[in-house]
């Protein structure tokens, strides 16, 4: 083992705490939207109501991402993960205290602002454990986690109302995140002093001190940024708005509604997965990074629009299911392949520069629920209108993503025969991270 190079046994820990994590904080991420017919029945909201509820996550996501990316830069990842972790677990908590419209948006926006940097976070820990060759598998797979946990999230959060109430389901899913963020942070520290005590001189990567070149950074990560904001449109759209659709077009009860959104966000946990492993194999049959991104991001745009087309002519339950979940697998494909040209845009300050690529992400999230609320109000909840406006979004996605450039990156240039090297031995560009 390198001196600089994590353990295996460390890389798999590291890995396996990352993926847990994702999957708690998707429930975590999703509850609402489940919980969102009932709690609007009681307490009286609109959809123009639930979408201000959904957008305070998003713009709190979107406002401290870049911020707390940067954060934990300087403070190292597992501390920023426990940290921000913790925030998020007792604002969770503090959703099913309170009661009034204000309090309710004010919890989320504490639980965006808790979940913004986790992502960049463990980022940065991939990029510094996982080999260049596999990380965009390792990206999807953390992610396709995550996106199980949505895709379950229906049938968790639903049985756990039913078995209590909404509000003691939220306290409840936030205690586990609290007790599981602490677990972790243990568990990453006892991962690296066993690699102390291997006999190897292992160093972990200090917290960064260097001065980010902000102008560079900016004009190298828009356009992916750009089409972050893009995917992420349809990503948030599937995320908060797909229970309300089964519950208002076809009148579903909630627990045949837990079941076919269940199924549908199925699809994007296996897109999510299916992108990492292709942009993976792209890199290695053609040896160049921007082109192994570039085209997994732009084949998933547009084979997303293709499957939500049929959603404007039809109202069968039956096509209009197995179309919604082709549109989130298609779409979750450029997910993977997004995140590792965010890691890649700056490696000493990759929690920073995913941040940057990210943010589009979540200012979607921000702009979605309230434009899809109040579209659905205005058109009388004509949800044709919303699946045309989610259509235009992504055509723009291609567009953004074609001005991607990894410039600075010499494997861009790498021919098939160095990549194949590359993937035969360690790698060892990066130390451990922190």
């Amino acid at each position: 083992m390198s001196p600089s190079q994590p353990s295996r046994s460390r890389a798999r820990i590291t890995f396996v705490l990352l993926c847990i994590m994702a999957f708690i904080m998707y429930i975590d991420r999703t509850n609402m939207s489940v919980a969102a017919p009932v709690m609007s029945k009681e307490l009286g909201f609109s959809n123009t109501h639930l979408g201000f509820i959904f957008s305070a996550f998003a713009l709190a996501y979107s406002c401290f991402m870049i911020p707390g990316g940067w954060h934990s830069d300087r403070i190292g990842s597992r501390k920023g993960l426990l940290l921000y972790g913790s925030l998020w677990a007792i604002a969770t908590i503090a959703t099913g205290v309170v009661g009034s419209l204000y309090a309710l948006v004010a919890a989320r926006f504490f639980v965006g602002v808790g979940e913004a940097p986790i992502y960049p976070t463990a980022a940065r820990m991939i990029a510094h454990v996982i080999p260049e060759d596999r990380r965009g598998a390792a990206q999807g797979v953390m992610h396709a986690t995550g996106r199980i946990a949505n895709a379950l999230a229906p049938l968790i959060v639903t049985g756990l109302i039913v078995a209590f109430s909404w509000r003691l389901t939220f306290i409840i899913l936030g205690a586990i995140t609290l007790v599981y963020m602490a677990a972790m942070y243990i568990g990453l520290n006892e991962a690296k002093r066993h690699d102390a005590s291997a006999g190897d001189a292992v160093v972990a990567a200090a917290p960064v001190r260097t001065p980010i070149d902000w102008p560079d950074m900016i004009r190298r990560v828009w356009p992916a940024t750009a089409a972050c904001f893009c995917h992420g449109w349809v990503l948030w759209f599937f995320l908060n708005w797909i229970p309300t659709f089964f519950s208002q077009r076809y009148g579903m009860k909630l627990s045949h509604n837990a079941i076919f959104s269940t199924l549908v966000l199925l699809g994007g946990s296996l897109g999510t997965a299916a992108g990492g492993m292709m942009t993976d194999w792209r890199l290695k049959r053609t040896g160049n990074r921007l082109r192994a991104r570039r085209e997994v991001i732009v084949f998933g745009f547009l084979s997303s629009i293709v499957c939500l087309i049929p959603l404007l002519l039809t109202r069968d339950i039956t096509i209009s299911s197995l179309c919604l979940g082709l549109a989130f697998f298609c779409s979750e494909l450029a997910d993977s392949p997004l995140w590792v040209v965010g890691t890649e845009v700056s490696r000493e300050h990759s929690a920073t520069s995913s941040a940057c690529t990210f943010t589009g992400m979540a200012l979607a999230g921000a702009v979605s629920p309230i434009v899809v609320g109040l579209l659905l109000d205005v058109s009388h909840g004509r949800w044709v209108v919303a699946f045309a406006a989610s259509i235009v979004v992504l055509l723009l996605g291609p567009l953004f993503t074609l001005w991607i450039k990894l410039d600075d990156e010499p494997s861009s240039a790498t021919d098939h025969t160095d990549i194949q090297a590359m993937a035969s031995r360690p790698d060892t560009s990066h130390a451990a991270s922190r």
